[in-house]
């Protein structure tokens, strides 16, 4: 695989994970993910994000559902990042 294939399977890979991530807290809603996740209690100014950080943020899960969440979010943007190098390493 050369440089430019492997510059473009990260990009894709990250561009695909911000997607699944989106989807996901779009699908699951604010009021499951304040129920299935911890969010940090103390909110500085160095911790503090944006409308677009806030609305990703999921937290740590807290409850089964959540780790159901999380790992199903984790094994799509695997699959999806190994589908993806895949498609680029044949060129």
């Amino acid at each position: 695989m050369s440089e430019v294939d492997q510059a473009v399977w990260v990009i894709t890979s990250f561009l695909n994970a911000l997607i699944i991530i989106y989807m996901t807290a779009r699908w699951v809603g604010e009021e499951r993910k304040a129920r299935w996740f911890k969010k940090r209690q103390k909110i500085t100014f160095f911790t503090r994000r944006g409308p677009l950080g806030e609305a990703w943020h999921f937290g740590v899960p807290r409850t089964w559902q959540g780790f159901a969440v999380a790992i199903a979010m984790y094994g799509a943007i695997g699959l999806l990042s190994y589908v993806m190098y895949r498609v680029v390493s044949r060129g």
